[in-house]
């Protein structure tokens, strides 16, 4: 079975595909676990980072084509807006 390779920023967590053991085992289900609390830490720190740059000398317009974002998506992001919930409000 061909594996997808692991994304970049992730390269640290290449040991996790080591020799089959139970601690690996257990270690990825910790892992696939804490999966939407990275997400959350991730978002957070992406709103964070928006805004500091938009605070600074960066407009919506500039930072779109750098996040391959639309200006409003970045405003979306700075001020906390995050696609997901609206996808899950709008469903419910």
């Amino acid at each position: 079975m061909n594996q997808p390779e692991l994304p970049a920023p992730f390269a640290d967590l290449a040991h996790l595909a080591a020799e089959p053991t139970i601690e690996q085992a257990q270690a990825l289900g910790r892992a696939l676990n804490a999966v939407p609390a990275l997400q959350a830490w991730l978002r957070q720190q992406r709103e964070l980072t928006v805004r500091a740059l938009l605070d600074g000398p960066y407009t919506k317009e500039d930072l779109a084509p750098r996040l391959e974002v639309s200006p409003q998506r970045v405003a979306d992001i700075a001020s906390g807006h995050g696609r997901t919930k609206a996808k899950r409000n709008a469903s419910a």
